[in-house]
């Protein structure tokens, strides 16, 4: 009789116990996911130009973690000076905690002869700035 009680209550609650244990580690998609901007470490290329030749500049990068993919590149331009943001995005919950270099790459082209300021922001809202000048 002991037996058929510890079955009848001993199995249903450690059923339940199960399922609230999976339903609870159980993640919606959009809980793993976050959006930051990508360090800049260095920038490479030309930096002497004359007015209209396309200039091809290599962005190297680092993410925070094995979770972190180069998304996009924004830019925003203001007369002589063009704020540039890597955009990354890491798509995970549990990620391995290694940095993790990167390239992209980056045409640069101006109209008219001047000083430019390519300005790239950097996770604490700093920037990295890269000067070219064009003939």
């Amino acid at each position: 009789m002991q037996r058929v009680l510890l079955q009848h209550y001993f199995f249903p609650s450690v059923a339940l116990l199960v399922l609230i244990f999976l339903s609870g580690c159980k993640k919606s998609d959009n809980n793993c996911i976050s959006y930051s901007n990508a360090e800049v470490t260095k920038v490479e290329g030309e930096k002497i130009a004359t007015v209209n030749q396309e200039i091809d500049l290599t962005i190297s990068y680092y993410l925070y973690n094995g979770c972190g993919k180069f998304e996009n590149l924004e830019t925003t331009s203001s007369g002589n000076t063009t704020i540039i943001n890597l955009k990354s995005k890491y798509n995970g919950c549990i990620c391995t905690q290694e940095l993790i270099n990167g390239q992209t790459h980056y045409t640069f082209k101006a109209g008219q002869a001047g000083v430019y300021f390519l300005k790239f922001i950097q996770p604490e809202k700093t920037y990295l700035i890269d000067t070219i000048r064009v003939n």
